[in-house]
């Protein structure tokens, strides 16, 4: 079979195999498309298992050290296709012959809480409010928000319980503006039980797509001339500003280490008492 027929068998194996480790929907799609990606950039006669490194080498610089992407983009295609082929040939990329790129860390951008106010009092989608609230106030990311379930808001203790990467529980904290809003998306949608995703998809019983989450959110930092990860970054900082524990943030961060944790103390506005508000919209 020529490359066309196998491509898709190929990412399908590897989709699948990224699921069975536990990586999540957003994850699994980004690969696959870095993957199909590298897959079209050669014809059907070219023996995918067999292409030398010299000519893997040559697709990285061509598609992206000479159009000078990011350190970050680099590195997430390279590690794409190097489980590509480990995954479908069972064959290991030589990490020296194909190194990551060093990142330089850099000090996160987050937005001032005159542009999270007129953000908030300017949506007028109650869900699309919800998704902003969850983000910024409680430091959810994308595919956090798309599977929150009811059962999972505890607004009496002021918490939440989260299902972040690898399928890992974690508690973060639930700000008073945060359950007043949920409780109006909660009626406004005439619910028949207390369980369940909060964000319901197409299909019965199943979450709303991180796609669509994610499509409001590129259409929010473009609105506003936003950068591109603001949302965690605003949360854990104004969590800072506010003696919050570094040790807490890191548990409702999900941070494996400190290190992650720590950039945020260069930075160090309480979301719990906002004023400035409307509630009417």
């Amino acid at each position: 079979m020529n490359n066309e027929k196998n491509k898709k068998l190929w990412l399908k194996k590897c989709e699948e195999t990224l699921k069975m480790g536990g990586r999540s929907e957003i994850t699994a799609r980004n690969y696959c498309y870095a993957i199909e990606r590298f897959l079209n950039s050669y014809n059907n006669d070219i023996k995918i298992s067999k292409l030398s490194i010299d000519n893997i080498i040559k697709y990285f610089r061509k598609n992206f050290l000479d159009k000078n992407l990011s350190a970050n983009t680099y590195n997430f295609n390279v590690a794409s296709i190097r489980y590509f082929y480990l995954i479908c040939f069972e064959r290991n990329i030589s990490k020296t012959l194909l190194p990551t790129s060093n990142i330089r860390k850099r000090i996160p951008t987050i937005i001032t809480k005159e542009q999270f106010l007129n953000i908030i009092n300017r949506e007028t989608n109650l869900e699309h409010k919800c998704w902003y609230l969850l983000s910024f106030c409680c430091g959810l990311r994308i595919s956090e928000i798309a599977t929150l379930k009811i059962e999972d808001i505890n607004s009496k203790e002021h918490k939440l319980k989260v299902l972040g990467k690898g399928n890992k529980e974690r508690y973060t904290i639930l700000p008073d503006v945060v359950i007043k809003f949920l409780r109006l998306y909660y009626k406004s949608k005439n619910y028949k039980c207390n369980k369940g995703y909060l964000f319901k998809g197409i299909e019965l019983n199943e979450h709303i797509s991180a796609r669509t989450i994610g499509n409001s959110f590129t259409y929010l930092k473009k609105e506003y001339n936003l950068p591109q990860e603001i949302t965690e970054h605003s949360f854990a900082t104004y969590y800072l500003m506010n003696d919050g524990d570094i040790l807490m943030l890191k548990s409702m961060m999900g941070h494996k280490t400190l290190t992650s944790t720590s950039i945020y103390v260069h930075l160090a506005q309480d979301f719990n008492n906002i004023k400035g508000i409307d509630y009417d919209k």
